[in-house]
């Protein structure tokens, strides 16, 4: 066997000398044929080296998103904030403008929330999920190797398996394991909790009695919430951030069958006519966040109002 090896190198030698002085075309076939040999010798090796243990980079303060289908990440993507697109086409006949408004603060911020929002509704959905720093992930290892070599102007997204399933995600947020354990505190916080990866309220939130909330000025933050974004979901991120259900005693009584606030004992009022508005009062840290929404048969955000 050694003998029949040996003669065959010293042939392919022999055959890459000769090729190789044949100028151009001989060297582009001494170059394929060693790159040929190269693919089938690593092939059987790769096929046996173990898959590669990942863990999220250190330095990432928002969970890694796995997804079932690229195209999840597409309409993440994709997502656009109706009111920076009603801008675009307010002055669509004025580049100049369009250009300031595009590179403003807000525009910025207005399209981070979209894209944040449908992420949330893929998790929701169940086409996505979340993981964070402790989350055990495998890769095989020549996708692994592949998408560590990646340009990173070009993010690359890789096959991962998570839990025995496999999903997509972007390689650049993780890293090989390296065993050390990350603090609680440090773990980048999921944006659904896992208790209800449907959406669903499951178990009721703690809430704060009228009388416990501190009259101090409203201080409101803008939260990310889009109009017509369902009520559902902002709930799920006032949760998330820290916000706690506001009960009053003077708060209308919900109706029998109402969606819109049943379950919901932050509700203040809530109208069956015009609008179909409804009031939902929260508070955090002395803060007061009165969440204003408009439909007959689903509440749908439509304004934060005092």
């Amino acid at each position: 066997m050694k003998n029949y090896l040996a003669t065959k190198w010293k042939s392919l030698t022999a055959w890459s000398s000769g090729r190789w002085r044949q100028g151009r075309i001989g060297k582009a076939k001494v170059v394929l044929a060693w790159y040929g040999l190269a693919v089938v010798v690593m092939a059987p090796v790769a096929l046996l080296m173990p898959d590669a243990e990942l863990e999220l980079r250190p330095a990432m303060t928002e969970p890694a998103l796995l997804c079932h289908q690229q195209q999840s990440f597409d309409e993440i993507i994709g997502a656009k904030d109706v009111t920076n697109q009603a801008l675009m086409e307010k002055f669509r006949h004025q580049p100049d403008m369009q250009r300031r408004i595009i590179t403003s603060d807000t525009y910025m911020q207005r399209d981070a929330a979209a894209w944040r929002l449908e992420a949330m509704r893929k998790i929701v959905r169940g086409q996505c999920r979340e993981v964070t720093h402790g989350d055990p992930v495998t890769a095989d290892w020549i996708e692994w190797q592949a998408s560590k070599d990646a340009a990173r102007l070009k993010p690359k997204r890789m096959l991962v398996t998570y839990q025995g399933k496999t999903y997509w995600t972007y390689s650049g947020q993780w890293q090989k394991a390296t065993g050390k354990t990350v603090a609680a505190e440090n773990r980048a916080p999921f944006m659904v909790s896992r208790k209800a990866p449907d959406g669903n309220d499951r178990s009721a939130p703690p809430v704060v009695d009228e009388s416990q909330a501190q009259a101090t000025p409203n201080r409101h933050p803008v939260p990310p919430f889009a109009r017509n974004e369902s009520y559902a979901q902002v709930r799920i991120v006032l949760m998330r951030d820290g916000w706690q259900p506001v009960v009053s005693k003077e708060a209308d009584q919900c109706m029998e069958g109402d969606s819109r606030c049943e379950g919901r004992p932050e509700m203040q009022t809530c109208s069956g006519s015009g609008l179909a508005m409804c009031r939902f009062r929260w508070q955090r840290d002395g803060q007061q966040l009165t969440i204003c929404t408009a439909g007959e048969e689903q509440a749908m955000f439509h304004s934060i109002c005092e």
